[in-house]
Protein backbone atom coordinates (compact mmCIF):
# COMPACT_ATOMS: atom_id res chain seq x y z
CA UNK A 1 0.00 0.00 0.00
CA UNK A 2 2.36 2.14 -1.31
CA UNK A 3 1.09 6.16 -1.64
CA UNK A 4 2.79 8.55 -4.44
CA UNK A 5 2.90 11.18 -1.71
CA UNK A 6 4.60 10.67 1.73
CA UNK A 7 2.37 12.17 3.73
CA UNK A 8 2.68 9.84 6.42
CA UNK A 9 6.57 10.71 7.00
CA UNK A 10 5.36 14.91 6.78
CA UNK A 11 2.64 13.98 9.32
CA UNK A 12 5.24 12.08 11.73
CA UNK A 13 7.85 14.97 11.64
CA UNK A 14 5.01 17.58 11.99
CA UNK A 15 4.04 15.58 15.16
CA UNK A 16 7.52 15.03 16.24
CA UNK A 17 8.42 18.46 15.61
CA UNK A 18 5.47 20.51 17.21
CA UNK A 19 4.01 18.11 19.97
CA UNK A 20 6.67 16.99 22.13
CA UNK A 21 6.06 19.65 24.81
CA UNK A 22 2.68 20.39 24.41
CA UNK A 23 0.01 20.18 27.54
CA UNK A 24 -2.63 18.02 25.17
CA UNK A 25 -0.62 16.85 22.25
CA UNK A 26 -3.01 13.72 21.66
CA UNK A 27 -6.11 16.60 20.57
CA UNK A 28 -3.55 18.52 18.55
CA UNK A 29 -2.66 15.14 16.50
CA UNK A 30 -5.79 15.17 15.39
CA UNK A 31 -5.84 18.79 14.52
CA UNK A 32 -2.38 18.25 13.04
CA UNK A 33 -4.46 15.21 10.69
CA UNK A 34 -7.17 17.25 9.53
CA UNK A 35 -4.81 20.28 8.12
CA UNK A 36 -2.68 17.65 6.53
CA UNK A 37 -5.50 15.39 5.20
CA UNK A 38 -8.15 17.88 3.38
CA UNK A 39 -5.46 19.66 1.62
CA UNK A 40 -3.92 16.29 0.79
CA UNK A 41 -6.58 14.41 -0.64
CA UNK A 42 -8.37 17.53 -2.51
CA UNK A 43 -5.32 18.37 -4.02
CA UNK A 44 -4.15 15.01 -5.38
CA UNK A 45 -7.53 12.85 -5.35
CA UNK A 46 -7.31 12.55 -9.25
CA UNK A 47 -3.79 11.17 -8.99
CA UNK A 48 -4.03 9.21 -5.46
CA UNK A 49 -6.88 7.21 -4.16
CA UNK A 50 -7.79 9.60 -1.09
CA UNK A 51 -8.00 6.13 0.76
CA UNK A 52 -4.14 5.89 0.63
CA UNK A 53 -3.67 9.73 2.00
CA UNK A 54 -5.74 9.08 4.87
CA UNK A 55 -4.14 6.23 6.02
CA UNK A 56 -0.79 7.44 5.77
CA UNK A 57 -1.98 10.93 7.17
CA UNK A 58 -2.63 8.65 10.18
CA UNK A 59 -0.09 6.16 10.46
CA UNK A 60 2.20 9.35 10.44
CA UNK A 61 0.66 11.11 13.07
CA UNK A 62 0.50 7.74 15.36
CA UNK A 63 4.15 6.88 14.24
CA UNK A 64 5.01 10.27 15.63
CA UNK A 65 2.95 9.92 19.30
CA UNK A 66 4.55 6.75 19.34
CA UNK A 67 7.93 7.70 19.34
CA UNK A 68 7.38 10.51 21.64
CA UNK A 69 5.42 8.21 24.05
CA UNK A 70 2.37 9.95 23.79
CA UNK A 71 -1.05 7.85 25.04
CA UNK A 72 -1.68 6.26 21.92
CA UNK A 73 -5.75 5.39 23.09
CA UNK A 74 -6.29 9.43 23.51
CA UNK A 75 -4.78 10.29 20.08
CA UNK A 76 -6.42 7.59 18.15
CA UNK A 77 -10.09 9.02 19.61
CA UNK A 78 -8.58 12.49 18.75
CA UNK A 79 -7.85 11.19 14.78
CA UNK A 80 -11.15 9.40 14.62
CA UNK A 81 -13.02 12.54 16.02
CA UNK A 82 -11.52 14.37 12.92
CA UNK A 83 -12.60 12.54 10.68
CA UNK A 84 -16.38 13.89 10.90
CA UNK A 85 -14.60 17.24 9.59
CA UNK A 86 -12.01 15.89 7.39
CA UNK A 87 -14.90 13.35 5.12
CA UNK A 88 -17.00 17.22 4.50
CA UNK A 89 -14.46 19.38 3.86
CA UNK A 90 -12.81 16.50 1.76
CA UNK A 91 -16.11 15.65 0.07
CA UNK A 92 -15.69 11.90 1.39
CA UNK A 93 -17.81 9.25 3.18
CA UNK A 94 -17.50 9.92 7.12
CA UNK A 95 -17.74 5.97 7.41
CA UNK A 96 -14.96 5.07 5.03
CA UNK A 97 -13.05 7.55 6.68
CA UNK A 98 -13.15 6.00 10.52
CA UNK A 99 -12.32 2.82 8.46
CA UNK A 100 -8.96 4.55 6.90
CA UNK A 101 -7.77 5.87 10.14
CA UNK A 102 -8.29 2.56 11.61
CA UNK A 103 -6.42 0.75 9.26
CA UNK A 104 -3.63 3.42 9.58
CA UNK A 105 -3.69 3.42 13.31
CA UNK A 106 -3.63 -0.26 13.47
CA UNK A 107 0.01 -1.15 11.86
CA UNK A 108 1.51 1.12 14.54
CA UNK A 109 -0.53 -0.18 17.19
CA UNK A 110 1.26 -3.82 16.50
CA UNK A 111 4.70 -1.54 17.22
CA UNK A 112 3.29 -1.16 20.61
CA UNK A 113 3.05 -3.73 23.01
CA UNK A 114 -0.08 -5.29 24.11
CA UNK A 115 -1.54 -3.36 27.06
CA UNK A 116 -1.06 0.02 24.90
CA UNK A 117 -2.77 -1.97 22.21
CA UNK A 118 -5.66 -2.83 24.81
CA UNK A 119 -5.89 0.64 25.91
CA UNK A 120 -6.34 1.92 21.75
CA UNK A 121 -9.04 -0.76 21.96
CA UNK A 122 -10.78 0.39 24.68
CA UNK A 123 -10.18 4.01 24.30
CA UNK A 124 -11.85 3.56 20.45
CA UNK A 125 -14.88 1.73 21.53
CA UNK A 126 -15.50 3.82 24.64
CA UNK A 127 -16.17 6.55 22.41
CA UNK A 128 -17.49 5.11 19.12
CA UNK A 129 -19.85 2.02 19.87
CA UNK A 130 -19.28 -0.72 17.70
CA UNK A 131 -15.68 0.64 16.40
CA UNK A 132 -13.48 -1.11 19.22
CA UNK A 133 -14.21 -4.77 17.96
CA UNK A 134 -14.11 -3.14 13.55
CA UNK A 135 -10.43 -2.41 15.18
CA UNK A 136 -9.82 -5.26 16.90
CA UNK A 137 -10.30 -7.05 13.24
CA UNK A 138 -8.04 -4.25 11.42
CA UNK A 139 -5.40 -5.32 13.97
CA UNK A 140 -5.68 -8.71 13.25
CA UNK A 141 -5.32 -8.40 9.88
CA UNK A 142 -2.81 -5.23 9.65
CA UNK A 143 0.74 -5.68 8.13
CA UNK A 144 3.47 -5.01 10.18
CA UNK A 145 4.49 -1.02 10.11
Amino acid sequence: MESEYDFEKLAQEIVQDRLRDLPNPAAAAGEIALKIAVPAVTSTRLRQDPRLTVIATCRGVMRGMLLLDQNLGETAVSLLTQMAAISQEADLDPADCMTWTMEGIAPICLMADAQKRDAVVAAIEEHFMGAGEVFRNLLDSAPRA
